[in-house]
This record gives C-alpha cells, sequence and structure tokens, in this order.
C-alpha cells in the first residue's frame, strides 16, 4: 500500500499520554457473522485527563431475530483497565489485548465474548493529507483494517459461535468531540479481496470532507468522489436505509446499499452516534458493513429520548 501511513504492531498497544485535556486513546470495532445471525460494535477509549481518568465504553451487540444487549458508559479507570497488553473498561470487565493478534473478552450480567481478529491487509492509514477537523481534531493518530472474527459469544441464555466478518480502527491524540456536528461513515468488507471506507464529516467551522477507499486484493485505490445518504427515521436520529457510492479514477462506481437489521445509539460528550450493523450482497457475495450516523447539526446538548430503530437502553432487550 505505498504512499499510505502502515502502523506496526506497537500502536495495538496503549500509547504515551499527551498533555492536552482532550488527548485520548482509543480501539473501536465492528464486525457481523450472516450464519450465525449475530453482530456488534465494541468501543473502548481511555480520556485520561477528564475526571481523573475515565474508560469511554461503547459495547453493543443485535441478533437477527431481536435480541440486542448495550453498555454505554464511562467510568473510572482502575488499575484493571490501564492493561499492559491493552485496553479495559468497568475495572476490566471490558477488554480489548493483543498478543501478536487481537482479541476481545467481556463478562458482564447477560454476556459473554471472547472473540478473536485476524486481518485482510495491513495497519493502514487512509485518510488524505487534507482531511481538515477528522485527522487535526478527531483522530490525529489512526489507522484502520478489515479481517475475519472468529470466537464464541453468550448473550443471555443463547451461545453463538462465531466466524465472520469485521472492520476495527485505532486512534490516539486529541480527540476535540465538540468540533463534530454531523458524520457519515461506511466501513466494511466481502473478504480478504475486496474491502471498502468511506466518511462525510460535517465540523462545528462549517467545514464537509468527503473521502473513501476501495483495497482489491491489497491495492487501494481512492475515491475521487463519495456520496453518502440516509432515510432517516421520524425521531431524526436512526435510519432504515442508506447508499454509498464511490466515484473511482477512471468513472467507475462502487455501489453498497445499506440496509441496516438492527442498530445501537451510543452518546459520548454530547455526540451521539447510530451504528447500524447492514448485510451486504454484491455479485453473488456476501459482505457487511457498519453505517454510522450522527445527526446534530446545531450542536445541541440534550439526550436522545427516541430511536425507532436503535436501542439506547442498557442491558438485555427485545426489538419491538
Amino acid at each position: 500500500m505505498s504512499g499510505l501511513a502502515e502502523h506496526d504492531e506497537r500502536s495495538e498497544l496503549r500509547q504515551p499520554a499527551g498533555p492536552e485535556r482532550w488527548w485520548q486513546d482509543s480501539a473501536f470495532l465492528v464486525w457481523n457473522d450472516h450464519d450465525a445471525g449475530i453482530g456488534g460494535v465494541f468501543r473502548i477509549g481511555h480520556e485520561p485527563h477528564h475526571d481523573g481518568g475515565i474508560g469511554a465504553l461503547w459495547f453493543g451487540l443485535v441478533t437477527r431475530d431481536g435480541r440486542r444487549y448495550r453498555r454505554n458508559v464511562s467510568a473510572p479507570l482502575t488499575a484493571a483497565d490501564r492493561r499492559d497488553d491493552g485496553f479495559g473498561a468497568l475495572d476490566g470487565r471490558y477488554r480489548i489485548t493483543y498478543d501478536g493478534r487481537v482479541r476481545y473478552h467481556v463478562v458482564d450480567d447477560d454476556v459473554r465474548v471472547d472473540l478473536t481478529v485476524e486481518d485482510f491487509f495491513p495497519r493502514t492509514d487512509f485518510f488524505p493529507s487534507d482531511a481538515g477537523t477528522v485527522s487535526d481534531d478527531f483522530a490525529s493518530s489512526h489507522f484502520e483494517v478489515s479481517g475475519r472474527i472468529t470466537g464464541t459469544v453468550r448473550l443471555g441464555d443463547r451461545d453463538h459461535v462465531v466466524d465472520g466478518l469485521c472492520h476495527r480502527d485505532r486512534s490516539w491524540g486529541v480527540r476535540r468531540w465538540d468540533t463534530l456536528l454531523n458524520h457519515r461513515w461506511i466501513p466494511g468488507t466481502f473478504g480478504p479481496d475486496l474491502s471498502f471506507g468511506s466518511i462525510a464529516w460535517h465540523a462545528i467551522d462549517g467545514t464537509i470532507r468527503q473521502f473513501g477507499y476501495v483495497v482489491r486484493d491489497g491495492v487501494v485505490t481512492h475515491a475521487e468522489q463519495v456520496d453518502i445518504t440516509v432515510v432517516m427515521e421520524a425521531d431524526g436520529t436512526t435510519y432504515r436505509a442508506g447508499r454509498g457510492v464511490w466515484t473511482l479514477p477512471g468513472g467507475e462506481s462502487f455501489v453498497i446499499d445499506c440496509a441496516p437489521y438492527d442498530a445501537m445509539v451510543f452518546e459520548h460528550h454530547g455526540v451521539g452516534d447510530v451504528d447500524a450493523i447492514c448485510e451486504l450482497e454484491r455479485d453473488g457475495r456476501r459482505g457487511f458493513c457498519d453505517l454510522a450516523v450522527s445527526t446534530n447539526p446545531r450542536a445541541g446538548r440534550g439526550p436522545i429520548t427516541a430511536a425507532l430503530r436503535a436501542t439506547n437502553v442498557d442491558g438485555l432487550s427485545h426489538r419491538g
């Protein structure tokens, strides 16, 4: 992937904290297993200079048959969270660790998780040099990679053997949550030979940046133009469909139609993010993506009180 920044395995571990109040260190995962009928989101963000040090946790599971689980909290960082091999939250009950592979572990009420990721390509920073506030204020040091995810999940009284697809990212540095008004993010994959990502970013200064990429057999192609649209619900927050169009050099269009089967709401520092698990089909192949959206054009600070197509309650629940 010539010309793009790639990161080595040291980037999987916690990084030395900078002095800035908004400095953070985070790891994010989104995944889906079509055959098992389950997918989810897992993010831990360490913010050492907020309230004596907090671990921001976004964790969610959704199933095709309607079962859901969410945990969205910011809790004090403990010794069990400041791990030498990675990240912890809620006194180590939630863990993202690295021992040559990235592993995800959860032991909490109604849920047990033991998952491992195998990457499809190197840890790559796909952001362009002129990404503006996306990189300056939100993800200054950053990489993304798609892969295969395997392991087990116990949700309530049901066990799931997972062998699916995933996309993850790492980011550390200053993250100014108060610079984001709206965003649309579509990362996903069909397998080792075809992955993709795109983002539309509306910043507090009024600028809108849109960019994306496609990875085919390890070769990265940046889009000349990206268009992301969503079909919003009456709640103004969740959505029933979306489309991403990557216009590639030479005029080729790479198109993804997103049909979420369920979603999760996560709130942090005044930002309300909805991550929807979408299953895809293209040329007879199955894939998946995350359609992640925040809609906050006037920088409001109230909580999200209605979510028609996502769960915004913690713990085990069922889609109505």
